[in-house]
């Protein structure tokens, strides 16, 4: 068996646990000195692509100027713009950069979504790295032959695989071979044994991975023979999370379209079935488990009770609300701040999200009319908040 190696400081980022990536996001939000904030549209603003990227990026350094953003922040912005970003499509950057060092380089992969950012805050906003990064699940693809496979340990939010992974079984007598007879009968058999052992070795591999990584599924591709004799030997827990795809392809030549397929609707299917289950949570005991509204969540955030919240960012709407300093970290109203220093108002989507991820709360972004009477936001709550009094709802929508 033998790894291809991929650079260290990769692969350690990418295979870390999203809890991980999850806090150094948080640290980021625990900042309240000021730093520069750019999402932008990444298409032609690399070098060598002529004058129209340099006014590009002539117009954000001007932007940065224009905000507050001191000159060595504008300057390390300006180089990371000019690099090239790697990416096969369109992409947007997203850079956090205080006091000249920089905090966030990310390339995403999507367009400017919500929109581009240009800022110099107190308060980044942090929303397109976290919608980017949303249903983000480490798995792997198993490419079956006779000879062994190939396992690629792969993450959804990054363009290549994190480990690959070559298990190389015996090669001898897997060629069928033509001869009639007593003899044509036992040299299949011998090979059939031979490409068992290999397909053995091969579970072995992807069931050491499933123990170690905790991928959040597998995927099996190759020959199809292989893939039946592979699946076969799997442990239950890999077993469990597996599919297979119907195409070879190690075979020269061959499409990876229908992998690629398979994989994204995997990846869909996971991000529906993580969302339900978070609805279905927050629903449990008539909502007894949960708090509904900005208002309701605020106050569960405050008590230090919200295990999830939950955001819809197409109705939490255009409101603001005030990000502190420190705990209770968001507010509507500074008299409602508890002694920590308000740092600025900002949309409500990224106050709340920033409160949820400082408090160790977990955040998900939930499609459009998921929540109770379409409300912004809603938590999932560690405890629940007891009965009712008699006579009245057990939550109440607020403002």
């Amino acid at each position: 068996m033998a790894e291809r190696p991929v650079e260290a400081d990769t692969e350690a980022a990418g295979i870390r646990d999203v809890q991980a990536q999850t806090r150094a996001w948080a640290a980021l939000w625990r900042r309240s000195s000021p730093s520069s904030v750019v999402h932008v549209d990444a298409t032609a603003l690399s070098d060598g692509t002529g004058q129209d990227a340099d006014d590009r990026r002539r117009s954000v350094r001007d932007a940065l100027a224009s905000a507050g953003a001191p000159a060595r922040d504008r300057d390390l912005i300006d180089d990371i713009l000019a690099e090239p970003t790697g990416a096969a499509g369109p992409c947007s950057r997203f850079l956090v950069v205080a006091e000249g060092e920089q905090l966030v380089n990310s390339v995403l992969s999507r367009p400017t979504v919500p929109g581009e950012i240009v800022a110099y805050t107190a308060v980044p906003d942090l929303l397109p790295l976290l919608l980017d990064r949303r249903g983000d699940a480490l798995y792997l693809v198993v490419e079956a032959g006779r000879e062994g496979g190939e396992i690629h340990v792969l993450r959804a939010s990054q363009p290549s695989a994190l480990r690959r992974t070559d298990v190389q079984g015996r090669a001898d007598s897997l060629n069928k071979v033509q001869a009639g007879g007593w003899s044509h009968s036992r040299y299949q058999h011998h090979s059939e044994e031979i490409w068992k052992q290999n397909q053995t070795l091969l579970a072995a591999a992807v069931d050491g991975l499933v123990r170690e990584l905790r991928p959040r599924f597998v995927v099996l591709a190759g020959d199809l023979r292989a893939v039946q004799l592979l699946s076969d030997e799997f442990s239950p827990g890999a077993r469990a999370i597996s599919s297979t795809v119907q195409t070879h392809v190690r075979a020269a030549g061959s499409s990876r379209g229908a992998l690629d397929e398979h994989v994204a609707h995997t990846l869909g299917k996971l991000r529906k079935a993580d969302e339900s289950a978070a609805v279905d949570r927050l629903a449990a005991g008539d909502f007894e488990n949960g708090a509904v509204g900005v208002g309701a969540v605020i106050h569960a955030l405050q008590q230090g009770q919200v295990d999830t919240v939950l955001l819809d960012l197409e109705a939490i709407g255009p409101r603001t609300l005030f990000a502190l300093a420190a705990g209770p970290w968001v507010a509507s109203a500074p008299e409602e701040a508890l002694g920590a220093p308000v740092l600025d108002s900002v949309p409500a989507a990224v106050a709340l999200a920033r409160a949820a991820l400082v408090s160790d709360s977990r955040l998900m972004f939930v499609a459009p009319d998921r929540l109770p009477e379409r409300a912004g936001v809603a938590a999932v709550l560690r405890w629940p908040t007891g009965p009712a009094v008699p006579g009245t709802p057990r939550w109440t929508q607020t403002p």
